[in-house]
């Protein structure tokens, strides 16, 4: 999610693409609910321009990025992640120094 997250910023369109293999075509309906799943996830950052569809043994999607300034990402960077760690960690540290 965050790689199509990523796309979306960057002004590109993401297709969606889950493709079943032998006895899951009798679950397509897991599929199509997956295939929701990740719509509402991204309904911050894209715009459905061709919903879930069955084509043959796939279910196929294209979204569309959502204006600059209507964007809200849902799933953090990387990056913000260890940032914050690497402050958090740093903060830590400098308590431990004062109780000494």
């Amino acid at each position: 999610m965050r790689h199509a997250e990523e796309f979306l910023e960057k002004g590109n369109k993401v297709k969606v693409n889950l493709q079943f293999r032998g006895r899951e075509m009798a679950h397509k309906d897991l599929g199509l609910a997956m295939m929701e799943k990740i719509k509402i996830d991204l309904e911050g950052m894209a715009l459905v321009d061709l919903p879930p569809k069955l084509l043959g043994r796939a279910i196929g999607m294209i979204l569309s990025p959502l204006p600059p300034n209507k964007r809200k990402r849902r799933f953090a960077k990387p990056e913000q992640n260890f940032e914050e760690v690497e402050a958090a960690d740093e903060a830590q540290e400098l308590l431990e120094e004062q109780e000494e």
